[in-house]
């Protein structure tokens, strides 16, 4: 008995984690509209030669990571893309 209810409130805790990340993933999407409009609007924003110089020195990783640091907004997968077409 006492198994069955570790098992559901684990399930709960589990379900609300996931609530939980979606929605701060669709207030950063929210955020990112509302801050740059675009891809486009957003790689105007963001200092090309600060990251190239990170990514020379650090790599890619330590490259998204300024633009996170810099752009809270962004999601991972958006600093990875600017990173990842960034002319060297």
């Amino acid at each position: 008995m006492f198994g069955g209810m570790a098992g559901f409130i684990a399930a709960g805790i589990a379900i609300a984690i996931c609530v939980a990340g979606d929605r701060a993933a669709k207030r950063r999407e929210m955020v990112f509209r509302d801050r740059y409009g675009s891809f486009e609007g957003f790689r105007g924003q963001v200092d090309p030669e600060r990251i190239r110089g990170v990514r020379r020195r650090s790599g890619d990783v330590a490259a998204i990571k300024a633009v996170r640091e810099e752009h809270p907004c962004v999601s991972l997968v958006t600093a990875k893309r600017y990173v990842d077409e960034l002319p060297v």
